[in-house]
């Protein structure tokens, strides 16, 4: 973090010592950046929104206890929040001290959520519970009102229970937004306290910053990792779209001018890439930017900025300085070879990199060729094996360099530099192959006490779960198409289980031998894995590939709580338990040695590894416990391809195609699900609809 106190926007008050203020000062305009609140004796900083770029303004708000729930108020340019040490609303002026206000009555209680409305009429504070002070209050804020600086309560806060952290008030429709903790999107109207849940953004956590900018887009902070996510409330399906990496805290409260633009015209210090909006470059488009205002990072020799991203046929080149000078393409980019990129890179960052190979206008994930490369101060040559299938023909890439170790090829960072390049592939041609489809998941469930039935919730381990197939076909070469690479995805969802469970894939028809194990990815809640993922075993035919080690390690229920999202008042989040394994092949391995897509997914003993569970009729791998088969309620046939299920067919492990409401914590699936045994029973052929939600018996599922 920049230490100092800066500008925060064109026309905001500097603090200088030439320009001594008093308290009762405001701020003289309202301003592009956002003030975030941290800490239990607060510090308050600004944050450049579009690229998590932030600046210390305060170290000291003038109280030694917590300042919360706190709106900008643009009638009068004075921040309002919650002065924990006094137990009432206080204002903060462009001297970042606190002054407290009195209150007719005193609520004498402590707030975390709050905003002020775009107008400045009003105060806008909640809490949910019981007692008297909790709920959602109003509180005038202009000074000729009769009833100025008199908390009224809308609504109880048993009525609005919501579990919320932080919340914004819209700049058009006057309605209070916030998200919960699940990812609920709410809408509050602060004139009777009723509220809708509109959409899940499908990001958790808990957002003590929320903000919204003058074109109505919905920003969240998130505390346990400084995600800021951008939310188009408008949209059909508003959904959280990671926008910038910003700081994070275990105490965030946020405050911004709800009429400014994200982005001051006047003074940007951003620098934008060149290509295509389709690859994600306007601000709009959440394009790739990084701040450059304290930045030591940079390719090549020159970097510049500007306010808005220049698109073809325009580019930054034509508009400022010539700065696509840190990258040069040594050989041609060709389909299964590699190719010699040199790269200059001023300062000790990383170098990611992304071609868009297939020729589809967006870079994927699969199109990373340079991830988290460190370079200090010097010019490289980097190899970069194109493995994917590359279409021929005209495209662009994206080099981005930063402190940051791995970013996406869009949002907004705090330093370095992005460079962006047209280029000409020469290649072959690439299928991919979704299960269950291009943005679809299945649910994977487990019941871990095998060989023994247990309780048969289902719920020991509860997952999304996807595969892609990606086969090639050689230019001129009508072969059988075969294997390039296997993509798998996912999420924890719940675990039931006092017992430990790792998770892993099983490569059924791909050997071992034919993994790329240089090119073999895994990264779990957007970091590269640590531990060995390609397992290691002589006797092995098939390649098995191990994803967690420990599904506990990637989730986080809530305090108290023995198992995660499976008993009342026990969610909590799991955004670190999202996956994403990439396994390139070396080999030739044609794509009809696989057996079905799903492949072969399985759960084993954390503390055992040779205790595997794996769907009904799917086969262990070498390394299982065979000795277990046959013992208990296990009525397997090995050599006759029936494992995993019962004498009357019920199986430990279940797939579903869609996402799953599952038992609660010791309910049994088959009482939960009464359709559940003449689908069994049928083999599948009635009751297919068994799974869905108005089947089950409602109070025996898991509801948040």
């Amino acid at each position: 973090m920049t230490q100092g106190l800066t500008s925060l926007t064109v026309g905001l008050l500097l603090l200088t010592a030439t320009a001594a203020v008093s308290a009762a000062d405001p701020f003289e305009t309202c301003p592009s950046q956002a003030f975030l609140i941290q800490d239990t004796t607060p510090r308050i900083y600004g944050v450049d929104l579009a690229t998590g770029y932030v600046t210390l303004l305060s170290d000291h708000l003038g109280t030694s206890d917590r300042y919360n729930g706190a709106g900008f108020n643009y009638a009068d340019a004075f921040i309002y929040g919650w002065s924990y040490e006094h137990r009432t609303l206080a204002r903060l002026g462009s001297d970042f001290q606190l002054e407290p206000l009195t209150l007719t009555p005193a609520l004498d209680e402590n707030y975390y959520v709050g905003d002020v409305t775009t107008d400045g009429s009003a105060y806008y504070n909640y809490k949910k519970g019981l007692n008297a002070t909790h709920g959602l209050w109003r509180t005038s804020l202009d000074e000729g009102s009769i009833d100025y600086l008199q908390p009224e309560r809308i609504i109880n806060g048993d009525l609005l229970k919501l579990s919320i952290f932080d919340m914004a008030f819209h700049p058009g429709n006057g309605q209070l937004y916030s998200v919960t903790n699940q990812g609920g999107l709410v809408i509050i109207n602060p004139a009777t306290g009723e509220y809708t849940l509109t959409a899940n953004v499908a990001e958790s956590g808990t957002y003590g910053a929320v903000y919204f900018d003058v074109e109505a887009f919905f920003y969240i902070s998130r505390n346990s990792d400084g995600n800021i996510f951008r939310i188009d409330v408008s949209a059909e399906t508003p959904a959280a779209t990671s926008f910038a990496l910003g700081p994070n805290s275990g105490n965030n409260d946020g405050a911004r001018c709800a009429l400014a633009p994200v982005i001051s015209e006047e003074t940007s210090t951003i620098d934008f890439g060149d290509a295509p909006d389709s690859y994600g470059t306007s601000l709009t488009a959440n394009g790739a930017r990084h701040n450059t205002e304290d930045s030591t990072l940079w390719l090549g020799t020159e970097i510049d900025a500007e306010p808005q991203a220049w698109l073809p046929p325009l580019s930054d080149e034509t508009q400022g300085k010539v700065d696509e000078d840190g990258v040069v393409f040594i050989t041609p980019l060709v389909g299964q070879e590699t190719a010699l990129i040199e790269v200059e890179a001023q300062g000790s960052g990383y170098l990611n990199a992304w071609i868009d190979l297939d020729r589809d206008g967006s870079f994927s994930s699969s199109e990373w060729i340079i991830s988290g490369y460190p370079m200090n101060s010097e010019t490289l040559v980097i190899p970069v094996a194109l493995s994917k299938a590359v279409e021929s023909g005209n495209s662009w890439a994206r080099f981005r360099y930063s402190s940051n170790a791995y970013i996406e090829p869009g949002g907004g960072v705090a330093d370095g530099e992005v460079e962006d390049y047209p280029v000409l592939l020469f290649g072959r041609q690439v299928t991919s192959n979704y299960y269950p489809s291009s943005n679809g998941y299945v649910t994977l469930a487990f019941e871990d006490l095998w060989p023994a039935v247990g309780d048969y919730d289902l719920n020991d381990l509860v997952m999304f779960y996807r595969t892609v197939i990606n086969t090639v076909t050689y230019y001129g070469q009508p072969e059988e198409a075969i294997i390039d690479s296997i993509q798998v995805e996912g999420e924890v969802t719940a675990i039931g289980a006092s017992l430990h469970s790792g998770f892993a894939v099983e490569l059924t028809g791909v050997p071992r031998s034919a993994v790329d194990p240089e090119g073999l990815s895994l990264s779990i809640g957007g970091v590269s894995a640590g531990h060995v993922v390609l397992e290691e075993d002589a006797g092995y035919e098939n390649a098995v590939l191990i994803i967690y080690e420990d599904a506990w390690d990637h989730v986080n229920s809530h305090e108290g709580c023995i198992f995660y999202r499976t008993q009342d008042s026990c969610g909590g989040t799991a955004p670190g338990s999202q996956f994403s394994l990439l396994v390139p092949l070396k080999d030739e391995v044609p794509a009809t040695n696989l057996d079905d897509q799903l492949l072969n997914p399985f759960i084993f003993r954390t503390n055992s590894r040779r205790m595997e569970i794996h769907l009904k009729n799917k086969p262990p791998t070498a390394k299982a416990y065979m000795e277990a088969f046959g013992e208990v309620d296990d009525a397997s046939i090995p050599g006759s391809g029936v494992y995993y299920q019962t004498a009357t067919g019920l199986p430990w492990a279940l797939v579903i195609g869609e996402a799953w409401s599952h038992p609660e914590e010791a309910r049994d699936l088959v009482a939960t699900y009464p359709d559940f045994i003449p689908y069994v029973t049928s083999n599948g052929v009635n009751n297919v609809d068994w799974h869905l939600k108005e089947k089950a018996v409602a109070h025996k599922l898991y509801e948040e």
